[in-house]
């Protein structure tokens, strides 16, 4: 039996173009199917095991009813699935302004007319109307599909609570018992930016607003508990006294005790 070798090469080239042909055209087949069914992959990558979504500010502007048919709306950095409500989030409708970007402080102040990267800092908010903050976020949560979260001033790239957010829950649970909280010392300014974090200071006129005649260190407040393992936070920070040094009020860690300014770490 004589083997010919260019027979078999011809035989072996025509087989690999078949491959090679039939895996195009099933591509391709894809292709077109895609397009005629409009097949395509609107979320962001980055999905934690609980399944909610973590949105940086450029692929939340994708759902804002313009580059996609969905409407994503978001309050305090959760974000929420308003499609539902076309006729009140749509564009060119009355509340678009809140879709694909953190607008949380116009649900308070009413700042519909354009938005401006501010508007998701609720520092400047009183205790009370950070509760309508809250109140605002249930009424979502009831009636619209909570998506995932925003990363920045509320949420870590984990989607972690930041230490300004949490000052905010801190300060809108104060408006529920004021008396209670009569005779603490009065919360510390805070501010949060991309660059450096969440910063607390204290000045004479912070947390009421009415001047005094001390200035205070920032302290976080803390129960009295026997060790400090059994120790919780009852008030994120509180500008106090440097006279008073009960064991309650705890310096932030990396930052001297005697300063009136501190950058505070996430706790993640």
């Amino acid at each position: 039996m004589v083997f010919n070798v260019s027979t078999y090469w011809r035989h072996s080239v025509v087989v690999a173009l078949g491959i090679v042909l039939f895996y195009m055209l099933v591509f391709k087949h894809k292709q077109v199917l895609d397009s005629v069914f409009f097949v395509t992959d609107e979320k962001p990558q980055f999905q934690p095991q609980d399944g909610e979504t973590i949105f940086t500010e450029t692929e939340l502007l994708k759902f804002n009813g313009k580059e996609s048919n969905l409407l994503y709306l978001v309050i305090l950095g959760h974000v929420y699935d308003v499609t539902d409500g076309f006729k009140h989030y749509g564009p060119g409708q009355s509340y678009h302004m809140f879709i694909g970007h953190d607008a949380t402080r116009s649900f308070v102040t009413g700042e519909f007319d354009q938005y401006t990267p501010d508007l998701s800092d609720v520092s400047s908010l009183k205790e009370s109307e950070l509760q309508q903050l809250l109140t605002w976020k249930e009424f979502y949560d009831k009636t619209y599909r909570y998506v995932g979260k925003l990363i920045g001033r509320y949420f870590d790239t984990l989607g972690q609570g930041t230490a300004y957010y949490q000052h905010v829950l801190d300060r809108a649970a104060k408006a529920n018992d004021n008396k209670e909280n009569e005779g603490q010392y009065p919360s510390c300014n805070v501010e949060w930016k991309l660059e450096t974090g969440t910063r607390v200071w204290c000045t004479n006129r912070s947390g009421t607003g009415q001047e005094r005649s001390w200035v205070g260190r920032p302290r976080k407040v803390v129960t009295d508990g026997a060790e400090e393992a059994e120790a919780r936070s009852i008030q994120f920070c509180a500008c106090v006294p440097e006279k008073d040094t009960n064991l309650q009020y705890v310096p932030f860690p990396g930052c001297e005790s005697t300063a009136e300014s501190c950058i505070v770490p996430d706790q993640n």
